[in-house]
């Protein structure tokens, strides 16, 4: 299998944020240069956040998967396809990119792969139709690659938040703690990254704020080493809801801020705006008060340029 983002950047920015990182093949001395030079390219592109470039050679990439009628070219470049879509915020695109992928593999004999469930998972939850997405994850666990597994359990873990079920939160979040223990493979620094957030995201839940504080400024120092900057965005925007339940609004008007901002400046404009908003709304003290509203000001002119 050779995948762009183990992380789905859920998933962008989710999950997505759905986060890239390498994928990877085994050395074949047998090489389908077309497909494997335009995967590269586009690789190359995600890594500098050219998501545009890696759209279109990703497109090459399932193209040539279709003309060699290799069903696991196929499948991978599909997925990646999908994800980039979704990374640029096409939606319907990224659902329509799962559907023709999923046919493709049909009339060849195979039924959905657990990584279009995966990344169907990341479509439902940007969507906000957590039931489908909740259905999609816990197919995407059921596959025996633990890059799918992982990610499967992280996205589980944040629709759950989202339905306000701290109990599956709790689940999902021991399912990941076990998997990390008993691999076999090398511990990806993304996956403690997941764990952290999680131990950081149920700390809160419960009320432990000091814990949830720690557990998230670990992710976030993790995200920010491996240039995972979409999903650090979201253990900044963590420590913001922390620092709201300690009753200090300076420090979590700071935190939105810091993340408005990055978010603003990855393009994730929906992000920004409701991280900014927010730190403008708690009026916490004068200098955050002015950055978000300078941001929010600099976040107009950009979303009113790209609408016209």
């Amino acid at each position: 299998m050779r995948l762009l983002y183990k992380n789905c950047a859920l998933l962008f920015p989710l999950l997505l944020g759905l986060t890239a990182c390498g994928g990877g093949q085994e050395s074949n001395p047998v090489r389908d240069d077309p497909f494997d030079r335009t995967m590269d390219v586009a690789d190359e592109a995600v890594f500098y956040d050219r998501l545009q470039q890696a759209e279109t050679s990703y497109q090459k990439s399932f193209d040539y998967a279709i003309t060699s009628d290799d069903v696991s070219n196929i499948d991978d470049a599909g997925y990646n396809l999908a994800i980039i879509k979704l990374g640029l915020n096409n939606v319907q695109d990224a659902m329509k990119t799962v559907k023709k992928t999923t046919n493709e593999l049909k009339i060849r004999g195979q039924g959905i792969s657990p990584q279009l469930d995966l990344v169907n998972a990341a479509i439902f939850y940007r969507m906000n139709r957590l039931s489908d997405a909740a259905l999609a994850a816990q197919n995407a666990e059921k596959s025996k690659d633990e890059d799918i597994q992982e990610r499967a359990y992280f996205l589980s873990a944040l629709i759950a938040n989202d339905a306000g079920n701290v109990n599956d939160i709790v689940q999902y979040s021991q399912k990941l703690d076990q998997l990390l223990s008993q691999s076999k493979a090398k511990i990806e620094k993304s996956w403690q990254a997941d764990q952290k957030e999680l131990h950081a995201l149920l700390a809160y839940r419960q009320g432990q704020y000091e814990q949830a504080m720690t557990a998230a400024k670990e992710a976030q120092d993790i995200r920010r080493d491996q240039v995972e900057y979409r999903a650090m965005v979201r253990t900044l925007a963590l420590q913001g809801l922390i620092s709201e339940g300690e009753k200090n609004f300076v420090s979590a008007a700071q935190f939105y801020v810091r993340a408005g901002k990055s978010a603003l400046l990855l393009k994730d404009y929906v992000d920004a705006k409701k991280y900014l908003d927010r730190a403008a709304s708690l009026h916490a003290d004068q200098l955050t008060y002015q950055l978000a509203s300078d941001a929010l000001v600099d976040l107009s002119k950009k979303t009113s340029k790209t609408s016209e």
